[in-house]
């Protein structure tokens, strides 16, 4: 049976960096707002979300379910279906979106500070420094 799942324990706190992260993994099609109603195969199930990527938008993952990410005191939370986790994203959704959306951030502070951003690969561990 699928549902919905929430993961508060990993929120995005600047809804902008979402959206480019969510852009730089191939989501550009999102729809915006307050409370809006994720569309799910489970009626029973019914959520909302501020930030919605429709799976009618996302043809190459064949999603059961939208996408979406309710906006929190501690930021953005996503809220997916347990089913597109497990069998059409991947497990590793989450950490592929907050690695993406870490380096937004630093791309962000880079340009902010005039300077550049460095990215090096050491084992499974991403190191991204900024050079001024």
């Amino acid at each position: 049976m699928s549902k919905y799942m929430t993961f508060e324990s990993q929120s995005f706190a600047n809804g902008d960096l979402l959206l480019e992260a969510l852009s730089e993994i191939g989501f550009t099609s999102v729809a915006q707002g307050r409370d809006l109603p994720l569309d799910g195969w489970d009626k029973r199930n019914a959520r909302t979300a501020d930030i919605i990527i429709r799976r009618r938008d996302v043809k190459n993952h064949h999603l059961l379910a939208d996408i979406g990410f309710q906006r929190t005191s501690s930021g953005y939370v996503a809220v997916i279906d347990d089913m597109d986790l497990d069998h059409r994203l991947g497990k590793d959704f989450i950490v592929r979106l907050q690695n993406h959306y870490h380096e937004a951030a630093a791309r962000k502070m880079a340009k902010k500070l005039g300077g550049t951003l460095i990215k090096e690969r050491i084992g499974k561990t991403i190191k991204i420094r900024v050079k001024f």
